[in-house]
């Protein structure tokens, strides 16, 4: 219940919305501005037309151009791009995790067998998992699409924001309000009962250790999976972000995903590991964050898997 946070809670998480949504104001009515800057280049555009061209063959790329013209065209190809790269990563990473885990170390991770996974488990997170990829490709081609029109804060080179200093200092606030961002995205698909019901629950039907597995990592409603990666987009409007690094953190969720559903018990602290993660599928109220326990312990939703629980542990956040 929203009474449960107290005053101090309340008032950074205030200030931090009030914040993102005055920046993101700010950064969107400076659009034409930016635009004016560049003199009509545009290194985004001319990256993502580098990378299509690895990925999508020659000859579709100029069907498309032909059919849709070259500015659709150019973002139908990129969708089709992050679809058949997002897959790829999808089933090599988890593929991987799955040898690694369940054949090679599983007399290590798996002495008994007991936590192991069936069979149809696995079958079902793959075939929701691949039916999910077709809307998930959508969300990074609107993030290069308010890029590449020059509505966010991205910028191509290190040099724009003065050098590596600040590139790592610019990059570690960038992630900082992404990991708030997710924990109250994914905090709020849980504690508004329609979003629960409608959205995240159907990720929440592997509550027990034996049903989480590497292939459950992109296992949402694709509704569910884009609230909680749009903060990635979202930020891009409120601190200057490095493009490369924007995508590569997009995608990389999908690994840290991987991670983090395989069940494996170890100590991580400060990082938000599977133990914890596994804890937060079968007490669906506690650790929400994604990379770090540092919003769960702020706000009072961390829960250590080796700590004997108080009552107030067990109440439902919101």
């Amino acid at each position: 219940m929203a009474s449960s946070l107290s005053l101090p809670q309340k008032a950074v998480a205030f200030l931090v919305a009030t914040g993102v949504a005055g920046t993101a104001a700010r950064t969107i009515s400076l659009h034409a501005a930016r635009v004016a800057e560049t003199d009509g280049a545009n290194p985004y555009k001319e990256f993502n037309q580098w990378v299509n061209s690895y990925i999508i063959p020659e000859a579709w790329t100029a069907a498309a151009d032909e059919a849709l013209g070259p500015y659709a065209a150019h973002f139908v190809v990129m969708y089709f791009r992050d679809l058949v790269a997002g897959s790829i990563m999808y089933y090599t990473v988890s593929g991987l995790w799955h040898l690694y885990i369940y054949h090679l170390k599983r007399d290590k991770f798996f002495p008994d067998g007991q936590l192991l996974p069936t069979r149809e488990t696995i079958v079902d997170q793959i075939m929701l998992a691949q039916a999910s990829l077709f809307m998930y490709a959508g969300l990074p081609v609107l993030s290069e699409w308010l890029i590449e029109e020059g509505y966010t804060r991205a910028y191509y080179s290190i040099s724009e924001v003065g050098g590596w200093p600040q590139y790592v200092a610019l990059t570690l606030l960038y992630l900082t309000l992404v990991e708030i961002g997710i924990y109250w995205m994914h905090r709020k698909l849980h504690t508004n009962k329609i979003l629960y019901k409608y959205v995240h629950a159907l990720h929440h039907k592997y509550n027990k250790a034996q049903t989480l597995t590497p292939w459950c990592s992109v296992a949402f409603n694709p509704l569910d999976g884009i609230l909680q990666a749009c903060p990635y987009v979202i930020m891009l409007f409120v601190v200057p972000c490095h493009y490369l690094t924007h995508v590569v953190m997009l995608f990389f969720t999908a690994v840290w995903a991987t991670n983090i559903h395989d069940a494996l018990d170890g100590d991580t602290e400060p990082i938000m590991g599977s133990k914890y993660h596994t804890m937060h599928h079968t007490h669906y109220h506690v650790n929400f964050g994604q990379f770090f326990v540092f919003c769960d312990w702020f706000w009072g939703t961390l829960r250590d898997p080796k700590a004997k629980p108080s009552s107030a542990q067990l109440k439902k956040a919101a």
